[in-house]
């Protein structure tokens, strides 16, 4: 299948951990359902990822910070909770791959993401990428 019959999306989304070492993923819910059954997580190894949600669906989720990162190197499942609001849509788990390499979104997707962000005038946006890994180097990370 080419990345021409898949639907990329973007969506908020944030990360919560607990002391057992277990993370989740919590992102505002799409229409279409999650084949919670096949459900990927797939991480770059450095700070990108996408959740394949099914063979046609899949969410870009363009920065990872670096304690969320560290996690997913460590773990094979992320529970993913899809949210409607103030209201729970959907629970599931994911396999969590690592690639270590650039992820295969296509140029038009991440474009998308850049110009959702410079709507919202955020003036933290350059490269979220680039400012993350810089302030690991840094030995700190932008809160």
């Amino acid at each position: 299948m080419t990345n021409d019959a898949k639907k990329y999306f973007h969506v908020e989304y944030d990360f919560v951990s607990n002391d057992e070492g277990e993370l989740m993923l919590v992102i505002d819910a799409l229409k279409e359902t999650a084949d919670d059954e096949n459900a990927k997580f797939v991480y770059d190894g450095n700070c990108e990822a996408m959740l394949i949600r099914n063979e046609n669906s899949i969410i870009h989720l363009p920065v990872i910070e670096e304690e969320a990162g560290n996690l997913l190197k460590e773990i094979d499942t992320i529970l993913v909770t899809e949210m409607e609001g103030e209201d729970i849509g959907d629970v599931y788990e994911a396999e969590v791959e690592i690639i270590n390499k650039a992820l295969p979104i296509p140029d038009e997707v991440r474009k998308g993401y850049k110009e959702r962000k410079n709507e919202k005038n955020n003036p933290l946006f350059l490269d979220d990428c680039a400012v993350n890994r810089a302030m690991r180097g840094a030995g700190r990370m932008r809160g």
